[in-house]
Parts: structure tokens; sequence; C-alpha cells
């Protein structure tokens, strides 16, 4: 028989920025969103005159009028209150008192975020630049110590991550791929190790 393994956190996500859902909404076809999120997707749409999910692509002829989802609301409001940083955790480094969980950290401003902390970077203009990662307690180890940029490239010939503007300089011809490609494949290639253990 099947077993069935929900993942209440995974399910309160939002398909577009895929992080805990932020003033939620629901559309016709039952997929939720940020109101944020699903508004700026479908801004990107109106010169196609059709609106469509962008989790299963259920077309809309007009835009939908959304309206807050408040179970949703009141769901994820309960898990930013009770999520407190734990021994493991990345804290925030903006919360004051008790630290919340960091779930991302941004590369421009060297600093960690929770749920309520981040939202600046989704909806405010100044922000919209900056490179966001998942939370991370190494925030230095991200940047380049020459160019001051995230190391998001990874140059396959001198086995080592490296900024945008390395790849312009020294890198310059050297094979590349993006630095997270080059994580997934690793972490791949670790588990496969893992199983041929058992």
């Amino acid at each position: 028989m099947a077993q069935f393994c929900f993942n209440a956190e995974n399910a309160l996500n939002c398909p577009i920025c895929l992080n805990l859902l932020t003033d939620p909404v629901t559309t016709s076809c039952g997929h939720s969103y940020c109101m944020d999120c699903i508004e700026r997707s479908w801004d990107q749409e109106v010169y196609k005159g059709v609106y469509s999910c962008p989790k299963c692509r259920t077309q809309f002829n007009q835009r939908p009028t959304l309206s807050r989802s408040t179970v949703l609301a009141e769901i994820v409001d309960g898990m930013n209150q009770e999520d407190p940083a734990g021994p493991e955790d990345v804290p925030c480094d903006v919360c004051k008192g008790r630290k919340l969980k960091a779930i991302k950290s941004c590369l421009v401003c060297l600093a960690s975020y929770c749920q309520s902390h981040i939202q600046p970077h989704y909806e405010s203009e100044a922000f919209r630049k900056h490179k966001l990662v998942n939370a991370c307690s190494n925030l230095q180890q991200q940047i380049c110590p020459q160019h001051h940029k995230a190391l998001e490239i990874y140059c396959q010939d001198d086995q080592k991550c490296i900024c945008v503007v390395c790849l312009g300089g020294q890198h310059s011809g050297h094979k590349t791929v993006s630095a997270a490609d080059e994580m997934d494949k690793k972490q791949v290639k670790q588990c496969i190790c893992c199983m041929g253990c058992f």
C-alpha cells in the first residue's frame, strides 16, 4: 500500500517565490499564492489578454478578482509566531529578543531574515535587485573576497565558485555552470555513494 506523506510547510509555500505564503489568496482552480506574487505574475501577462495559473496553467479570459484566504493566513501567521531559531537553524539578524528562524539570506545586505523581516525584499523596489539565497550562516563565504559579488558560478576548470566579474577576467573562456547546478549534481553523487553503502 502506498504511503501518504503530507508536508504542511511545503503546502503553505507559494509556488512562485517558494516561501511561506504572505497575504495568501486562492485562484478559482484551487491554487494558493502570495497576493503580491500572483499580481506581479499577472501584470506580466496583461499584453496577452489571457491570464493563467502559474501552477496548473488553467487560463482565465478576465483577470480574476482575488480575495484573501483567511484560513491559510491564520495558519501561516501561527507558523510564523511559533518558529524560533533552534541550535541548528540560522537566526534572523533583525529579530529583537527571541530570534526567529531565518528563511532567506541576502548576499547584498549580508543578513539573514525570518518570514516577516524578509517581506521588504519582496515588496520594495529598493530591494528588487538584491540576491536572496536559502538561509545560511556562512554569508561571507558566499561572497567573492576580491569583487564583493555573489559566488553564483562554478568554474569547472579551476573547480571553485566564482562571481560574474571573475568570469569576465581570469576565468574568461573557462568551462562554467551555475553554482546551484553544480551543488545539486554533487548532492546527487553523494546520495548515490551513500546508497551504495547499504
